[in-house]
């Protein structure tokens, strides 16, 4: 076997190790980059209430720039009522509670 023949197989096998490597990477990177995607849509990733069937809470808009997995996303600073906080000068708090399980002024 000449030299340059043995140069070759080692170059053959250096670009196919190099090839099942790149391909472990990229399914590595590819199961959390759809992890990633969804986080970086997500309504209560970027601190708004997902409202369901309910309005938007006091102090806040309702955007479609973000994904709610039910109802809009209201985007803004909600001011949460307490167990007591009933007072009509504060804020009016319905009955109601949102999918995260929290009352808000309305």
């Amino acid at each position: 076997m000449k030299r340059a023949s043995a140069n070759m197989w080692w170059i053959i096998i250096g670009a196919v190790i190099a090839l099942v490597v790149m391909i472990v990477l990229l399914f590595m990177f590819t199961g959390k980059s759809s992890d990633l995607s969804t986080g970086l849509s997500d309504c209560e990733g970027k601190g708004g209430i997902c409202s369901g069937d309910l309005d938007c809470p006091q102090s806040t808009i309702k955007t479609s720039t973000f994904n709610c997995g039910e109802g809009d996303c209201c985007l803004g600073i909600a001011k949460e009522c307490d167990e007591g906080d009933d007072d009509p000068k504060n804020c009016d708090c319905g009955n109601e509670k949102y999918p995260n399980g929290k009352r808000y002024c309305q």
